[in-house]
């Protein structure tokens, strides 16, 4: 017990605060929030993915005979392609809301800044034409999106609170107002952009995104997206979650990676490349199942509870660990600070990952298709099946059975004493 009272000290200490610090700022608030808003778009088309992606012959041809197909995919292009175009907009939005001003003129200025920070021609056979690279509409953009979009709205939101907006008269129609009040502040904005679009003109990149491509994010991408850093940080918040940190923090400071890996694998999926972050995406599927700790394994251990507590724990926590939300096993059982689960709480995802990946390494995860992108809250082989089809479903189910064998002798230790002490409490009636 005394292993465990230092640690916790250590973490309320130094990680505690910077979790805390983390969850209140309102620049993670927004990102968080901002991210979670461009699920209706990759949510909305990924029946489509599916549907067009079956590998069924006769399927193809009429797809292929009828126009399907390309239709399809155009749409695919214009939403799972053009993500960053949707996070620049919803970041924005989301942060300029959370600070009282207005969402909508903080998404517009942002979205009009990343364009003009385009390169807005493209070398073609006859010279240079007038158009904007969808390449910086997707992964390649995603961080500029980001960065462009709290900084903007940052800017706007500091211009309005020192009174640079135009005060109109109260007869002036609101919709009107609305419009003209932030027009000097606007001009200021876009006067910021042409200097950095400009000062970047002056470099060997070009431009922003090149820049940001080649010193920014390929090295994050390189460390960030592998599956080890992906385990080494789900084992992290796991042991933070059992003393009482909530990981949601840690994990939305890596929200973009696995947007911008997400991206990177449909891109290359619709181009008929090899997907870049095929091993990071199968490892994640298994990351949290029936939420952190991967304690579905635990829920469906406790099928086999002598004692009535968790006979009565295991009805209240099944069905919700199914669908990726373990708070009543957190807090009933009780698994955070219970030194009986931290072993299997901090073991867990490790063990799952390593799994995952060797799984991935002889051939598991073939028949991912990266265009379908289910919810946090489907069951985890539903999502593998979707996902992966059969095979990736089938890590999953072994990862799953993994769990129960990790957590079982940890929950047999804790039913048995849960059990003990029923039956004193029934002789001492």
């Amino acid at each position: 017990m005394k292993f465990f009272d230092k640690l916790q000290g250590f973490l309320e200490k130094f990680i505690g605060p910077v979790a805390q610090k983390l969850n209140e700022s309102d620049l993670i608030g927004g990102l968080s929030s901002g991210m979670m808003r461009t699920l209706p778009i990759t949510l909305g088309v990924s029946l489509f993915a599916i549907l067009v992606n079956l590998p069924i012959a006769p399927w193809q041809s009429f797809l292929e005979s009828t126009g399907l197909y390309v239709v399809t995919q155009e749409i695919l292009s214009a939403t799972m392609s053009m993500l960053a175009v949707y996070i620049v907009i919803s970041v924005a939005y989301s942060y300029a809301n959370i600070k009282k001003e207005s969402g909508m003129t903080a998404a517009i200025l942002s979205t009009g800044a990343f364009l003009c920070l385009m390169p807005q021609s493209i070398e073609g056979k006859d010279g240079a034409i007038s158009a904007i690279s969808a390449n910086y509409l997707g992964s390649n953009g995603i961080f500029v999106a980001i960065v462009t979009a709290l900084a903007i709205s940052s800017l706007y939101i500091w211009l309005v609170k020192k009174k640079l907006t135009i005060k109109l008269p109260d007869s002036v129609p609101p919709m009107v107002s609305e419009s003209l009040s932030p027009a000097f502040v606007a001009i200021i904005i876009f006067a910021f952009v042409l200097v950095v679009k400009f000062l970047f003109y002056l470099t060997p990149f070009g431009n922003i995104f090149d820049f940001v491509t080649e010193i920014i994010s390929k090295p994050v991408m390189n460390v960030g997206s592998s599956p080890w850093v992906l385990i080494a940080l789900y084992t992290f918040t796991n042991v933070l979650w059992f003393f009482g940190i909530h990981p949601s923090p840690i994990v939305n400071m890596y929200t973009p990676v696995l947007i911008a890996a997400i991206t990177g694998n449909v891109e290359s999926y619709m181009a008929g490349e090899e997907l870049p972050y095929l091993a990071l995406m199968t490892v994640f599927i298994c990351m949290n199942l029936g939420g952190n700790g991967n304690t579905i394994g635990l829920a469906i251990d406790m099928l086999t509870a002598k004692s009535e507590r968790f006979k009565a724990m295991s009805k209240l926590s099944l069905v919700p660990s199914i669908f990726n939300i373990n708070e009543p096993m957190v807090f009933g059982v009780p698994l955070m600070l219970n030194p009986i689960f931290f072993i299997p709480m901090a073991l867990t995802t490790p063990i799952t990952g390593i799994i995952a990946y060797v799984l991935y390494k002889i051939g598991f995860s073939s028949a991912f298709n990266p265009t379908v992108s289910a919810p946090w809250i489907m069951p985890g082989p539903i999502t593998g099946f979707l996902e992966g089809g059969i095979l990736t479903a089938l890590i999953v189910c072994v990862c799953i059975v993994a769990n129960m064998i990790l957590y079982f002798p940890f929950f047999r230790m804790a039913d048995k004493q849960a059990l003990k002490e029923e039956q004193e409490a029934a002789l001492g009636e």
